[in-house]
């Protein structure tokens, strides 16, 4: 539920559909599986009933991958639970990881994403691939000129962290160790997640 907007955001209509519907059209032809995690069942008969309405005859039917909705392990504790019971549900050793109110998300990028894991798992062992924004936090960090920089071979694993998309992101389900030592002391930022990984 978004504060801001008022209304759960994946269920608003953007140009005619509901923001997930247009994240779950993106990834035809690109995934075998997509698990969505929801806070809890009432939510998920909401949302089946949503995209029933705007789909063709039934939601699985419109897309060529198999669709299961999962109940949020770990309640109130915001994405990273998600995360966590996303991983525990999938069927492969990676999950691409997407926010319901993602609308504008290009099949390029989810390509991209997956081609990199691809390319990076030829030569070594992947704990995540995790795009992160070229550009300078000098209006966040006015008074620290570290954060000036032009290009990546500019930026330190911390500008990287700072400046990354963690919901827009794959990750190893072997990191669920992780997730679960991190609720266990209650450090719920995403961006700590991020931190705890090798690779």
């Amino acid at each position: 539920m978004s504060r801001r907007m008022g209304q759960d955001k994946g269920s608003m209509i953007i140009q005619e559909k509901p923001m997930i519907l247009h994240i779950l059209e993106r990834l035809n032809y690109k995934i075998n599986d997509a698990t969505i995690v929801l806070n809890d069942a009432e939510r998920i008969a909401d949302y089946q009933s949503l995209l029933n309405q705007y789909s063709d005859g039934e939601i699985e039917d419109n897309f060529d991958y198999s669709l299961s909705f999962v109940e949020d392990e770990v309640k109130s504790k915001g994405p990273i639970s998600g995360i966590m019971t996303g991983l525990k549900n999938i069927k492969t050793d990676y999950a691409l990881v997407l926010p319901c109110d993602s609308p504008f998300i290009s099949e390029e990028f989810i390509e991209k994403m997956f081609d990199l894991l691809e390319e990076n798992l030829e030569s070594s062992d992947v704990d995540a691939i995790i795009p992160f924004h070229i550009k300078s936090n000098k209006d966040k960090f006015k008074d620290n000129d570290d954060f000036n920089f032009n290009d990546v071979g500019e930026m330190t694993d911390d500008m990287k962290i700072q400046n990354s998309e963690p919901l827009h992101s794959i990750y190893k389900k072997e990191n669920l160790i992780n997730i679960d030592e991190l609720l266990k002391e209650d450090k719920l930022y995403v961006k700590s997640f991020i931190k705890s990984l090798k690779n």
